[in-house]
Formats: C-alpha cells, structure tokens, sequence
C-alpha cells in the first residue's frame, strides 16, 4: 500500500492528514478531538508511510487513548497491511534474513518489520 494509497483511506474515513513538527520521538499522533493524523515534518518517505499507517489503524478503531490494547491492535495492523507474505518471503530470501536490507527491500522501518516477525512467530 502507497502513500497515496493511504490518503485515499484517509480521505474515506474524514481524517484530515497535516503535517508539522512534533516532540522528539514522535513520527505521528492521532489527534481524535480534530479528527487528524499528525505526522512530524521530519520523516523520510518511508517513515511518513508507515506511520500514516498506524496512525489510520487508530482512527479506524476509534482509539481515543495512547498505549495498551490500542496500540498493539495498531501495530500489528499496520505490519499486515505494509508487509505480504509474499513480498516477506521474497526479501528474507534476497537478505538472507537480515533485518536492515529487508525493511528497505520492504519499504518499512525496522520497527515494522520487527512487529510483522512477531506476528510470524506467534502464529508459530
């Protein structure tokens, strides 16, 4: 899924994408009083993607709080959403299961790709 892709999810939920600087450590917040996603004016394209992504994945689910079950529902969503099996199989055979040449080979962060590995290894 795209960048454009993701607005266009934006634009079917109402959610009114800005961008501006935030916090140290903030790539994006989901602001539900204005019903707007957030994202620091500082992300590289890969970074915006994936977290518009998670940020959508709050708005979708009506989170209204930070942390907890909403999070992890958000985090483990987005890994699905940004990363297929198929795409998955393909880059661990490329990097030979090496994190970093995966992600960019994927277009994720690390983080994403380290969530979509949980996934794979809870469902075991």
């Amino acid at each position: 899924m795209g960048f454009d892709d993701l607005a266009a999810w934006a634009a079917r939920l109402g959610v009114r994408v800005v961008e501006q600087p935030l916090p140290c450590g903030y790539c994006g917040v989901w602001d539900w009083k204005r019903n707007r996603v957030i994202l620091h004016s500082g992300l590289n394209d890969v970074q915006r993607r994936c977290t518009l992504c998670h940020e959508l994945c709050h708005a979708e689910q009506g989170d209204t709080a930070c942390g907890g079950r909403g999070e992890a529902h958000a985090r483990r969503r987005t890994a699905l959403t940004l990363i297929s099996v198929a795409d998955y199989a393909t880059a661990e055979r490329i990097w030979d299961g090496q994190a970093w040449g995966m992600a960019c080979e994927l277009d994720v962060t690390l983080q994403v790709l380290d969530d979509y590995r949980r996934i794979l290894h809870d469902r075991g």
